[in-house]
């Protein structure tokens, strides 16, 4: 409060001479951000992400003792996400930065096609916007034959803080604040992606994954979509709405609706997900949860049909 928009650029601008901040981009574009401890541009070909992932936790001594649950997290997200690079952005290569500090951050940035425009044109679905939210519910890949499609979905819930920005679209989940968003962001070549994890945390990868996977089978049987999401104004009124949220969901046991944030429903988008596709789909069940005392109603009278 109180600072004026000259003055906080005038501050930024002078963190930049200093070599405190990075900025990137230009323009209405541009963010800053705290110069990287480590940044490293590496050829996708041929590349293999355990090894860079050694080089790079070995060059920084904090990352490299860090707590044995915290470098679980760190080397499980980084080999995740360097793989996605390797394997399905179509790029030469990928720029890797991390930053030591609190909390722990590192950014893979390739020059491939960007993560939601490959997803849309290879499952064929009407936008970019459809494909970030396929990714949200999880085992999602154009490569099954190759990939599980989970890596993303736990990454995203194992670290404090993810950002997936593509084809002018960024995909915020929030660990902390429990809280999935979608904003713009700025046109740039291929995939970035960003993500912390604090030093300090006591979270596991067994208890990220444990409310997700089958105990017998190990399998990912169970996903939880945030419904903001896919809303409309937090509104749900068309049964379109309703056919584009259940889309693959029958690849699950069970499918958790969070219905966080969300004031309303419609008749008709309601008896599509709760009566039609549960109907069509027995063997997936669907849980509602987070509901609003209105909401709730609707979707009691539409389950008791």
């Amino acid at each position: 409060a109180g600072v004026t928009r000259q003055a906080a650029h005038y501050h930024l601008s002078r963190m930049v001479e200093t070599g405190e901040l990075l900025r990137m981009g230009a323009g209405r574009g541009s963010r800053y951000v705290r110069n990287a401890d480590l940044e490293h541009r590496y050829a996708l070909e041929g590349l293999q992400e355990d090894h860079v992932w050694r080089e790079v936790s070995a060059a920084l001594p904090a990352i490299d003792g860090a707590e044995p649950n915290v470098r679980s997290i760190l080397t499980y997200a980084f080999t995740e996400m360097l793989n996605n690079a390797i394997d399905h952005s179509q790029g030469d290569e990928a720029r890797v930065m991390a930053w030591a500090r609190d909390p722990f951050t590192f950014e893979v940035h390739d020059d491939g096609v960007g993560v939601y425009r490959h997803l849309r044109e290879r499952l064929g679905l009407e936008d970019d916007l459809a494909a970030l939210q396929q990714l949200a519910k999880g085992r999602e890949t154009t490569a099954p034959e190759r990939h599980t499609g989970e890596g993303i979905f736990f990454t995203s819930r194992t670290v404090d803080r993810f950002e997936l920005d593509a084809n002018g679209l960024r995909w915020i989940v929030d660990a902390a604040r429990q809280d999935h968003a979608i904003g713009e962001a700025p046109e740039h070549p291929g995939t970035r992606v960003r993500w912390e994890v604090d030093p300090a945390t006591r979270r596991t990868l067994e208890e990220v994954f444990t409310p997700f996977v089958d105990p017998e089978s190990l399998r990912f049987e169970r996903t939880v979509v945030p419904l903001r999401l896919f809303e409309t104004e937090g509104r749900f009124i068309s049964r379109a709405e309703a056919k584009r949220l259940g889309r693959n969901l029958e690849r699950f046991r069970e499918a958790v609706l969070d219905f966080e944030g969300v004031d309303e429903v419609g008749q008709g988008f309601v008896d599509e997900l709760f009566r039609v596709w549960a109907r069509d789909h027995p063997e997936t069940r669907l849980v509602a949860i987070n509901m609003s005392p209105v909401v709730e109603r609707v979707v009691g009278r539409a389950r008791e049909k």
